[in-house]
């Protein structure tokens, strides 16, 4: 093996542990990457697939998206373009890319280091709205995977906070629901992912309350001074219902929310209005028909002084990057 091959392999590897710092729904990280030659294929794991909330497997290809763009983020930051062979083949769906390094360009690091400050946020943000240059930087962010970003008006946020609640009413009267978000919040720690008490809030009144995720674990994460009043609620869409637009969603989703936490904003995502199938039809419905709504995520600013939330864990490298085969 020569030098310069066993750099990309190394380079390639890299961006694939650094991918395992992405959000994934219920972090339930639904990704492994395989190793092969100079490039690392990107899998969805379907035994982490979420056969109540995600039955299609939307989230779940949409969670290998985040993946796949903070996979390209690392590889940015060392100096690198991603070359990408999106996969689309029927004898192996669950193929999502093919990732190498490819030509040197001018090493970018600003959304890498992002990568490791990023959290979901689910407290009240305070009362500074986020300025409308930010949020056409946002827009311009998800454009750039050919996902469009809709900012809730106000005048449309009632509505939105109507749909959110529903989805949570729903979810919680249906079994199949209720056994999802019950598994995935009493992981064991040893499994190094789900969703874990310290990052769930304590109930506050607020126009969209988050998740309830109280099914066996009351929330350990004090709620804070927030009010919520300069929090946006924005929808990623995207142009039809395919397995590649759902990718793409992800990829918009991790450039979006990476680019925010670089301005200094704090992010958490609404998944409930698109697990729920009414309930995504009445949010396309709200947004004037145009698009399909992948997921939706409310931003806004932290609290002066309120310390960050803890750290996600997540899975090791050994558990999630291997050789062809493994």
């Amino acid at each position: 093996m020569t030098q310069h091959l066993r750099a990309e392999i190394d380079q390639v590897a890299e961006a694939s542990i650094a991918a395992l710092r992405a959000p994934s729904i219920l972090n339930t990280q639904p990704w492994r990457w395989r190793l092969a030659g100079n490039h690392a294929e990107l899998w969805a794991d379907r035994s982490r697939q979420l056969d109540g909330l995600d039955p299609d497997g939307r989230l779940l290809l949409l969670s290998c998206g985040t993946a796949l763009h903070h996979a390209t983020v690392a590889l940015l930051a060392a100096g690198f373009d991603a070359d990408i062979a999106r996969l689309t083949d029927p004898a192996r769906p669950d193929l999502v890319a093919r990732v190498r390094q490819g030509n040197r360009c001018t090493a970018d690091d600003l959304l890498y280091r992002a990568i490791y400050q990023r959290r979901t946020d689910r407290r009240p943000f305070g009362d500074e709205r986020p300025v409308d240059a930010v949020l056409d930087e946002l827009r311009a962010a998800a454009e750039r995977h050919g996902v469009h970003l809709h900012v809730v008006r106000a005048d449309q946020v009632t509505a939105f906070a109507s749909a959110v609640a529903h989805a949570g009413d729903v979810e919680h009267a249906d079994p199949r629901f209720r056994e999802d978000l019950l598994a995935w919040t009493t992981r064991a720690r040893e499994d190094r992912d789900g969703v874990s008490a310290r990052s769930t809030v304590t109930p506050t009144h607020r126009t969209i309350a988050p998740r309830d995720f109280d099914l066996a674990r009351p929330a350990a994460l004090d709620a804070g001074t927030g009010t919520d009043r300069g929090t946006v609620y924005v929808v990623f869409t995207v142009d039809a219902e395919e397995p590649a637009n759902w990718v793409a969603a992800g990829e918009a989703l991790s450039d979006v929310w990476l680019t925010l936490t670089v301005r200094g904003l704090a992010a958490s995502p609404i998944s409930e209005v698109v697990e729920v199938l009414p309930v995504r039809v009445a949010l396309r419905r709200l947004l004037g028909g145009v698009g399909h709504p992948a997921i939706a995520m409310r931003i806004g600013t932290p609290v002066d002084g309120i310390e960050p939330v803890p750290a996600t864990i997540r899975r090791s490298g050994t558990d999630t990057v291997g050789s062809p085969g493994q």
